[in-house]
């Protein structure tokens, strides 16, 4: 079960890691993009070292991971609150030219399910993501049973 759900993690890890060049490429000036995708990237990471850190303080007792779930519940609904009440499709004002190129151009994306069959039919683009998917997944095991295997060996 605990494998079944890593794997279902690392599944849904290319879905977060190309978001950010999405949303940069939708709200930032071309040369703001790599920017604005650097920092939302390494947020990611950040946000997985904080879980780790304040998870591993708080989740010593089973009260203390119930405190640890309470406060996770708790920040997401208000981010999700937030999201849903500030959220906006794209900026009243193109950020670059290009943006408005397109938009005179009538230029639109294709639907996601379009470009999720177009990715598949892409030669050579299905054992890259098999690879990515497995080295999340690993990343994840490991991250599992790291301190298992740590206090085996004496480190606690």
């Amino acid at each position: 079960l605990i494998l079944a759900g890593t794997v279902c993690v690392g599944a849904a890890q290319p879905f977060f890691q190309c978001t950010p060049p999405m949303l940069s490429a939708t709200w930032f000036a071309s040369d703001e993009r790599a920017t604005s995708t650097a920092v939302a990237l390494n947020f990611n990471q950040i946000g997985i070292a904080t879980a780790f850190l304040v998870g591993g303080g708080m989740a010593t007792t089973a009260s203390g991971l119930a405190t640890y779930f309470g406060l996770i519940t708790a920040a997401c609904l208000v981010v999700t609150i937030g999201t849903l009440v500030q959220f906006q499709d794209k900026p009243d004002i193109p950020p670059s030219s290009s943006e408005i190129e397109k938009l005179i151009e009538g230029e639109e994306e294709p639907p996601f399910i379009e470009s999720v069959k177009r990715f598949f039919a892409t030669p050579g683009f299905t054992r890259p993501l098999a690879a990515f998917i497995c080295s999340i997944s690993i990343t994840n095991i490991v991250g599992a049973f790291i301190d298992e295997v740590m206090e085996r060996g004496g480190i606690t």
